[in-house]
């Protein structure tokens, strides 16, 4: 039995979870390595892998040090991202570096999708699981993955297909409007408020803040800003991007959007959820925070400011401009 085929005997012990649809084995930069669960056309294949890389990319880059796994949750569905390099298997993880099979951190990676109402703590306990087996499959097998071609030629593409269930092209037309929000001063005053009464009914906050398009900072809360001077817009930048990016998967894979994200690290949760035009961010230390309490005290603080984004955009909304005005007096010769 090749390495492939063992890879998939492991992601089906995942799919047998009650609620989980589809288990990939993905390299970093969005290679398709091996599936199982629900079928998939060809073009998906490679745009769920490559979006679903994206994503960990980012995660990677905000937390590269000790990111666990990202969570993606809208009304159809759940979807779990997780690297093969778990921290949980550390003596499997050197074997790996020593015999040269996996030379970076975060070289593989596992995307699963499930029901929105599936028990997150069984599929927690069997990716680990599944992981370490793997894991042990590439050890006593002494193969590895070869790095992907920049290009793929047909036959290269037709040997990763056949390792899919693949399902007949369907064509969907999904148009996304572009948009621009400001926010008067009454609003960001209120803004404001909203995110102080968050910083005082969550003790280990690190920061909040709102994003608008392009993860331009709307209003912001920074409990220790000598850790984030002047790198707070970039995270901005990049969780807006994952938030995309990841409305692009949801899309993708169950034609949904996505309401919020959860990238959960060793020492701190990092929320991202979506409020219409805007994002809410926050990252909150995990000393005394307990995850189950703050996806209760999340959404309360959450509604707040999707009522205030509401209104500031049905404000604007009735604004209109004098284009003569704006452009003072153009006179073309």
């Amino acid at each position: 039995m090749n390495l492939t085929d063992k890879i998939k005997i492991h992601l089906d012990q995942i799919k047998q979870l009650k609620g989980v649809e589809n288990a990939v084995l993905t390299q970093r930069d969005g290679n398709p390595i091996q599936s199982t669960g629900v079928w998939f056309s060809q073009d998906e294949i490679f745009n769920v892998c490559s979006a679903t890389s994206a994503i960990f990319n980012v995660g990677i880059h905000l937390h590269p040090n000790d990111m666990k796994y990202i969570l993606i949750e809208g009304k159809k569905a759940k979807i779990l991202i997780a690297p093969l390099k778990s921290q949980l298997h550390n003596s499997l993880n050197r074997i790996l570096e020593q015999q040269g099979i996996i030379n970076d951190m975060h070289e593989f990676f596992i995307a699963i999708t499930a029901q929105p109402d599936v028990n997150l703590g069984g599929i927690f306990l069997q990716t680990s699981e599944c992981l370490k087996k793997i894991k042990t499959s590439l050890i006593t097998s002494g193969e590895s993955f070869k790095p992907p071609l920049i290009q793929f030629d047909n036959q290269r593409i037709q040997s990763i297909i056949k390792g899919f269930n693949v399902k007949e092209n369907e064509d969907y037309n999904l148009n996304i409007a572009s948009f621009s929000l400001s926010f008067s001063e009454k609003i960001s005053l209120e803004l404001r408020k909203v995110l102080n009464e968050f910083s005082f009914a969550i003790p280990d906050l690190k920061y909040a803040f709102i994003s608008v398009e392009g993860g331009f900072i709307a209003s912001k809360i920074i409990k220790k800003p000598h850790l984030y001077k002047g790198n707070l817009d970039n995270i901005s930048a990049m969780s807006y991007s994952v938030f995309q990016t990841a409305n692009r998967c949801s899309w993708l894979l169950k034609k949904m959007k996505t309401e919020r994200i959860l990238i959960d690290c060793s020492n701190s949760f990092q929320f991202i959820n979506g409020l219409g035009k805007t994002i809410f961010n926050t990252e909150i230390e995990k000393s005394r925070q307990k995850l189950g309490l703050l996806r209760l005290i999340l959404p309360q603080f959450s509604k707040k400011i999707k009522n205030l984004i509401k209104k500031a955009s049905e404000i604007q909304d009735h604004r209109t401009f004098d284009i003569k005005r704006l452009l003072g007096d153009l006179v073309i010769n």
